[in-house]
């Protein structure tokens, strides 16, 4: 499914001299890592938390001080970084997509949009690039960018040559057995030694013990096998230049350590006992007061320095008389903000989830070929810059159709403080936040000294205060006024609040923002704001289309999609938990809204905004406090146009893919069998969802299997290629 790859012709090759070696590149994006997390670069002087290895990069490399993620949160923002666009562009939002819009509880007056969970694999990704331009591609760690439950795509469908994928459904390993097995099977733990301890945090240290998976090595570290994936890429392609972006599972809970050493360091640094239970201990304690957390930090910031000392100290096979450090451009940087109350982002305010500075500011380090030692940049960068810079590092010219949201900033890695600025020359003026979440819902700008935030009216998943404040962050000569967002400065600057308003305004409506629903059950209506509101008066199908009546004479039906499922528990090995929703446009007629089922389409819903902004669901949805994210969708609806109408259209789907045949001169038999018998099943009066599941299993394989066909490549029967049951 994966698309074609682009060619590129040697004239694209322009940004490194051709008599030097690609530079390598390696990215460590670091999960949940805040702002002040790193002893050296926190304002007050008085670090805790000890990351000697990102302090000497800070001091033999450059530090970035104003570097944003494109997100609060970690999914929206690893897809930005692989596509190189803002989430309002690449449609992930946030880390719960592929569901029906509910709201979280009842008081909740606004409902989040429909967003995608994660990255297509049509899409074209950093990866993808890369190897087209010679790269050898790895990823190892956390991904976040695939499907739900960690499912397909894999890193090794969106252009990776190394990384993890997935058999029967359930079994994840990566793709080298020369790295994964390179260890005794029982080492082979997937999420290394982050995963959950047992028997609980306080009692599952590593050990010395050669049966242990994370036994302590010789300088008392445990065994992590995710490090020891990334360490072992590096070893094996150094001869020709390789990409590496390596994610570790560090610093996102659980809030642990198998390094009882490191914890007790940090207990005693921070006057703790040793804990007689798991729960909290710093539970009220503002500033980095978690000696779990604590010791996660300096754990990270072991690894990044073992990556450093290999690069440093390892001849480079493709520039002799060099070390590869003297040939790579390594980055470190976080997908978000430091997560309350574990961490501490002050001054910031804030943290993961909000997009108050505190959750989207975050480290930033580089060192690598020109990069110069020991300085800082205050320019504002962003994630999705990487894009365009690792394109111009692998000496390729910039590439319009990918349609970018970042700025090329190699000059900024090799000393340059300027402005940043866009492929087509323009200059980069702003930056955007797209959240509309229940934790903050809001939509933020930053541009030049200023901070907008935009409170739609949800926070914390129920109602606040709908807001717009307007924040000066530094004075006109850069230095630091209020990144703490304290003061709200609207009043005192009206143009300035006036003129980011309209541009927030153009641009969520240039980019085809979702935004949230007004949520139609909360109390405070009033009565004749609640008699406008359009109900659903009945639910038809007629063959493969799907369509819902509502009254008329109220509030205008302005947009309607129909979101549907294709794999719910029957076709998914992991027993549902993989259910993933998708949208198409409905048609809006007098009173009617329609739509065609999807080929093998199991389960729709129809969703309708009125000009009050009110969402309206063809069912009556319970909110996450009445059924949680546990419950899938196909499970809380009742009528769901179920089986029959997806079937249809997969059985069209069929009679074309059999024509598709004739013309090749292919065997179509097993298909016209399983047509017959498809027939049959709909032909019943009562529905068996049994039934309809194995027909639609048999459909689909059947249609699959005449290879040469469009139908055959038909993304409806092939969205969960690993997954054995669909």
């Amino acid at each position: 499914m994966k698309k074609l790859l682009f060619l590129f012709s040697a004239l694209s090759l322009g940004a490194i001299a051709k008599d030097a070696p690609k530079p390598n590149i390696v990215h460590i994006m670091v999960d949940d890592l805040g702002w002040q997390d790193i002893a050296s670069h926190k304002l007050d002087g008085k670090p805790i938390y000890e990351t000697s290895h990102m302090d000497r990069l800070t001091k033999i490399g450059r530090h970035f001080t104003q570097a944003y993620s494109p997100a609060p949160t970690c999914a929206p923002s690893r897809v930005s970084f692989l596509r190189g666009q803002y989430p309002i562009n690449t449609g992930t939002y946030h880390v719960q997509g592929g569901r029906l819009p509910r709201p979280w509880r009842s008081s909740s007056p606004l409902i989040p949009p429909y967003y995608n969970y994660g990255l297509a694999d049509s899409e074209t990704t950093i990866a993808d690039v890369l190897k087209e331009a010679g790269y050898t591609t790895g990823h190892v760690g956390k991904w976040h960018a695939g499907g739900k439950s960690a499912g397909y795509p894999f890193p090794t469908d969106q252009g990776f040559d190394f990384g993890f994928t997935e058999k029967n459904g359930r079994h994840k390993y990566y793709n080298d057995e020369e790295l994964w097995l390179s260890t005794p099977g029982h080492k082979n733990q997937f999420f290394g030694t982050w995963g959950k301890m047992k028997p609980s945090r306080i009692s599952g240290f590593a050990t010395n013990h050669p049966s242990d998976p994370y036994q302590l090595d010789e300088k008392g570290q445990p065994f992590d096998k995710p490090h020891d994936l990334a360490m072992g890429f590096i070893k094996k392609h150094k001869d020709k230049p390789f990409f590496l972006n390596y994610c570790p599972y560090y610093v996102h809970g659980p809030i642990q350590t198998r390094n009882k050493a490191l914890f007790d360091k940090y207990l005693q640094k921070m006057g703790y006992d040793f804990p007689t239970e798991e729960g909290p201990m710093d539970r009220g304690k503002p500033g980095h007061t978690n000696p779990y957390y604590a010791s996660m930090v300096e754990t990270v910031d072991y690894m990044i320095g073992d990556v450093l000392s290999y690069l440093e100290k390892t001849d480079d096979p493709r520039n002799p008389g060099h070390k590869l450090i003297d040939n790579t451009y390594l980055i470190v940087d976080s997908d978000n903000g430091g997560v309350l109350p574990y961490t501490d982002n002050a001054p910031l305010q804030g943290g993961k989830q909000r997009s108050f500075e505190g959750g989207v500011r975050i480290p930033f380090l580089i060192i690598g070929p020109k990069v110069p030692a020991g300085t800082r940049c205050d320019t504002m960068i962003n994630v999705v810059d990487l894009f365009p810079t690792f394109m111009n590092i692998a000496g390729l010219k910039a590439r319009p159709e990918l349609d970018l949201d970042g700025c090329d900033i190699l000059e900024h890695f090799q000393g340059s403080n300027k402005p940043s600025y866009f492929s087509d020359g323009r200059k980069r003026e702003s930056m955007i936040w797209f959240f509309p979440m229940d934790s903050q819902s809001c939509s933020a700008m930053r541009k030049g000294p200023w901070k907008l935030i935009r409170d739609y009216g949800v926070s914390g998943g129920g109602p606040s205060k709908p807001s717009t404040k307007l924040y000066r962050l530094y004075n006109a000569d850069g230095s630091i006024n209020d990144i703490s967002e304290k003061y709200d400065v609207a009043k005192e600057n009206p143009e300035v609040f006036a003129a980011l308003n309209r541009e927030l305004d153009e641009y969520l409506e240039k980019n085809g923002a979702r935004m949230p629903y007004r949520n139609s059950t909360v109390k405070n209506l009033s009565d004749q704001e609640r008699s406008q509101i359009p109900k659903i008066l009945s639910l038809t199908s007629q063959g493969d289309q799907v369509a819902v009546q509502y009254e008329k004479g109220k509030n205008k039906i302005i947009a309607a999609e129909l979101y549907y499922t294709m794999n719910p528990k029957a076709f998914d090995s992991t027993r549902g938990h993989r259910e993933e929703w998708f949208a198409i446009a409905a048609k809006i007629e007098k009173g009617t809204v329609t739509a065609l089922a999807p080929p093998g389409a199991t389960h729709m819903a129809f969703v309708l905004r009125d000009s009050q902004n009110f969402m309206i669901s063809s069912e009556e949805l319970p909110t996450y406090g009445q059924k949680d994210v546990g419950h899938t969708d196909s499970r809380i609806l009742k009528n769901a146009f179920a089986w029959k109408p997806g079937l249809i259209a997969l059985m069209k789907l069929g009679e074309k893919a059999k024509q598709s045949a004739i013309k090749k001169g292919l065997e179509r038999a097993p298909l016209e069998q399983t047509l017959q018998k498809a027939r049959v099943v709909c032909s019943q009066k009562e529905i068996d969802p049994e039934a309809y599941a194995q027909s639609i299993f048999q459909l689909r394989k059947a249609i699959r299997e005449l290879k040469g066909t469009a139908e055959a490549s038909s993304p409806y029967i092939n969205r969960f290629p690993t997954d054995p049951l669909f």
